[in-house]
């Protein structure tokens, strides 16, 4: 399993599975157990998914060690005043039934507070609640110098929106000067046909006898970043960490390259983004 170094020196799985979507307890349990049977270390939850106490119970389950899966969850903007923040890990942590997190982002810097929730994950950190701290779609330079400018603990990760439709290659350019990692959710388009029928996709899925989703995935994996694509389907999660053994040539990754277009698949506007955060608790 390829894995890649934060900066905190911790090594993290580069390839997860992602559970935003996975409401119905029974299926989001069954989706982590054969994930990890099938090789998944990296279980990305929030909060805001309402299926932490469903994961809790599927690492319960397995035979696993737990110092081997890596685990990331989230503090969401309801818990951002530093009165709820702690209160907000240890209530995932026993959701999780673990005694700490590999991984803690901050949701969103869309919500006033943030700053003071960042305060706390630091706290959480110095009472091995955490292992580390990162922040999801934090898009722009100002936010990522707000942000490392404050920060007494370097953040380690970026979770944000990114697939060949839109490659993020200012921001990641931003967050190699800062040694931040960049970690995609969305990673295959969520899975738009307008992505995944891609022509110059399908012709290098045809030369390397593989699909376009493999494609898309090697492609993140050898430009560096971390993916947590999301399946229900057991063959798909199946084939979605099983890579196999090709690469992508100087060639492809020019094609590739050549894909992006600034285009966004997630286009709930700011203003109802801030609602939805803050009415979800």
């Amino acid at each position: 399993m390829d894995t890649i170094l934060l900066n905190n020196n911790i090594e993290m799985p580069m390839l997860g599975i992602g559970t935003k979507g996975l409401n119905d307890p029974d299926i989001c349990e069954q989706v982590v157990l054969y994930s990890l049977k099938e090789g998944y270390r990296l279980i990305d939850s929030a909060p805001l998914y309402h299926n932490e106490n469903a994961i809790g119970l599927a690492l319960s389950e397995t035979d696993i060690p737990r110092e081997d899966i890596f685990i990331t969850s989230k503090v969401i903007p309801t818990s951002y005043h530093k009165s709820l923040a702690l209160k907000s890990i240890e209530k995932t942590l026993n959701r999780l039934r673990i005694d700490q997190l590999d991984l803690l982002l901050l949701q969103s810097p869309l919500i006033e507070g943030w700053k003071n929730a960042w305060k706390m994950m630091e706290k959480a950190v110095d009472m091995h609640l955490v292992r580390s701290i990162g922040v999801c779609n934090f898009y722009f330079d100002d936010q990522i110098d707000e942000l490392c400018s404050m920060a007494n603990i370097a953040p380690v990760v970026d979770q944000v929106e990114c697939h060949p439709f839109f490659q993020q290659h200012r921001l990641r350019k931003k967050l190699i000067m800062e040694n931040i990692r960049l970690e995609a959710w969305y990673p295959l388009g969520h899975g738009t046909s307008f992505l995944i029928n891609n022509t110059i996709l399908m012709d290098i899925a045809t030369k390397h006898h593989t699909t376009i989703c493999q494609v898309i995935l090697k492609w993140h994996i050898q430009v560096g970043n971390i993916i947590i694509p999301r399946s229900s389907n057991p063959y798909h999660i199946q084939r979605n960490f099983h890579l196999g053994n090709f690469s992508l040539d100087p060639e492809d990754m020019k094609k590739i390259a050549s894909l992006d277009m600034g285009c966004n698949f997630y286009r709930v506007p700011k203003a109802i983004q801030k609602l939805q955060y803050l009415v979800v608790r």
